[in-house]
């Protein structure tokens, strides 16, 4: 990859964090925050936070134990995920795709 792909692929990347900058200091519209609750409320995460162990009754301590550790992990996660600064996820996405472009094949 040549120094010239690479400046373009940086003038781009600063372009994006602009937007997104100007986006973020733009007080949200209402379809915006639909989209937002959307996208929180995945059914894959939601659907294993909420995990019925109370007709687990025939199983061990032990696997009542792991799902609740996994309950646990969820909500973790869940909470991370909605706590974290888009920003931040945009520029480590972006080193990750400089560094891969930047190893060889």
């Amino acid at each position: 990859m040549s120094d010239n792909a690479l400046k373009d692929e940086l003038t781009k990347l600063k372009e994006q964090v602009a937007e997104l900058q100007s986006a973020r200091t733009q007080p949200p519209s209402p379809p915006d925050l639909q989209e937002q609750d959307a996208v929180s409320e995945d059914p894959a995460l939601t659907g294993a936070a909420n995990l019925d162990l109370d007709n687990a009754s025939s199983e061990d301590p032990e696997e009542k134990d792991a799902e609740e550790q996994i309950r646990d992990f969820v909500n973790a996660l869940d909470q991370e995920i909605k706590s974290t600064n888009p920003m931040t996820v945009l520029v480590v996405f972006s080193l990750g795709v400089l560094i891969g472009r930047l190893l060889p094949r």
